[in-house]
């Protein structure tokens, strides 16, 4: 009985936040900061923030039923030069706290986390670097997220399905450093000028387990097993037309070498890379605003297929900030991922998969309700979920909310 009403409230409190906002006011929320910090000292600033969401499986997937999780993110960041007088440099230190079941593991059995929040329930070190910039270069050596810094879509980040975020063709066929575990890196940029850049990043190929040999973010050995990922990505800024939309192009490629051959699905690999293009551009700005309007995201790349588990990905969608009259900060999305699994890939039996993708449709509506609260409906509907299992297509429902000082 208890997943039954953890669902019905699900769906009763995405209806009760649609239905706040279509009787919004006419006056939007102040524009929210990039980020909000609860205190700063000097040099010092202290973000805090926490995101909680319940999400229902409707119908479909493994069984019905619902659940609750949360992250609670805290850190410590310093500017160097009001601290010591050291010019350019900076530091972050933070660690999570994640908590709550798994839609996924419990209910939907996807190969895409519904959630990304999703996560072993634990309390760990996350990020910890030290930046350098130096005139056009920047220098970030540490502890690093390869999602932080690579492969990322701004339009598409608005978007809670894990496909969303770390690209799978990476998040998927390696250990790589992604959310939830962050591993020993270092990634150098170099800003041409206000259009152009490029960067590279090489990290530890064996992250590590977040729900065994790295439950607490301290896996810091960096060995020849373990291997090593590589990505190289460009950026081009531009703005289009007479009314100048922005837009941002990148081209990125990624090369990752491992002695654990278990890793890829033909046996004797020692090597895997690939590539991909991501576009993210601005097709219609409303008269007289600098930002609200629709905006459209691509990502797409590829992988060989007996080297990778996902050796094609695609998604793509479109989000309107300002939609509605008198909610300016608000975004509403529509987004579409589609992952495919390789035809040389075998389950624990040896046995060809009988299904090779999955694919997600996510309309989702983040409300700005204050400078400081965000609330977000979410519905997914998973065609083939787990890619591989015979299960009935998923019907997800869900509300979030985050809160950041």
């Amino acid at each position: 009985m208890y997943p039954k009403n953890n669902l019905l409230n699900a769906v009763l409190l995405a209806g009760m936040a649609l239905t706040s906002i279509a009787n919004a006011g006419e006056t939007a929320p102040p524009e929210p900061e990039a980020a909000k910090c609860a205190l700063t000292l000097g040099g010092l600033s202290f973000p805090v923030s926490y995101t909680g969401e319940t999400f229902g499986n409707v119908s479909g997937g493994y069984r019905r039923g619902a659940i609750y999780e949360g992250l609670l993110n805290i850190g410590v960041q310093g500017d160097l030069e009001k601290l010591l007088g050291w010019q350019g440099g900076s530091f972050l230190v933070s660690g999570i706290n994640t908590h709550g079941s798994s839609l996924t593991d419990k209910y939907t059995r996807d190969f895409n986390a519904v959630s990304n929040i999703d996560a072993y329930d634990t309390t760990r070190l996350y990020e910890a670097w030290f930046q350098q910039d130096i005139g056009q270069w920047s220098i970030r050596l540490g502890q690093i997220l390869a999602d932080a810094e690579f492969f990322v879509s701004d339009s598409g980040a608005v978007f809670i399905n894990g496909a969303f975020g770390a690209i799978p063709l990476i998040s998927q066929n390696y250990g790589a450093p992604v959310y939830p575990v962050a591993a020993p890196g270092a990634r150098v940029r170099y800003t041409f000028n206000d259009s152009f850049s490029v960067q590279a990043g090489i990290f530890d190929g064996s992250a590590g387990d977040q729900g065994s040999d790295n439950k607490y973010g301290t896996h810091w050995k960096w060995n020849g097993n373990d291997g090593a990922l590589a990505i190289a990505e460009g950026a081009y800024t531009t703005k289009l037309g007479s009314e100048g939309l922005p837009g941002t192009y990148k081209v990125g490629a990624f090369y990752f070498r491992s002695d654990e051959t278990d890793l890829f699905p033909k046996e004797g690999r020692r090597s895997s890379g690939g590539g991909y293009f991501i576009a993210d551009q601005q097709v219609w700005r409303e008269t007289g605003t600098e930002d609200q309007g629709l905006n459209a995201f691509l990502r797409i790349g590829g992988a060989p297929s007996d080297r990778a588990l996902v050796p094609f990905y695609f998604d793509a969608g479109v989000n309107y900030k300002g939609l509605i009259p008198g909610r300016d900060s608000d975004i509403t999305a529509l987004g579409l991922s589609y992952t495919h699994i390789s035809s040389d890939a075998r389950d624990d039996e040896g046995a060809a998969l009988e299904r090779h993708h999955e694919t997600i449709v996510e309309l989702t509506y983040k409300v700005q309700a204050t400078e400081w609260l965000t609330v977000q409906p979410d519905i997914q509907y998973i065609f083939n979920p787990g890619a591989s299992e015979k299960q009935d297509n998923a019907l997800v429902a869900g509300l979030r909310f985050n809160v950041s000082f």
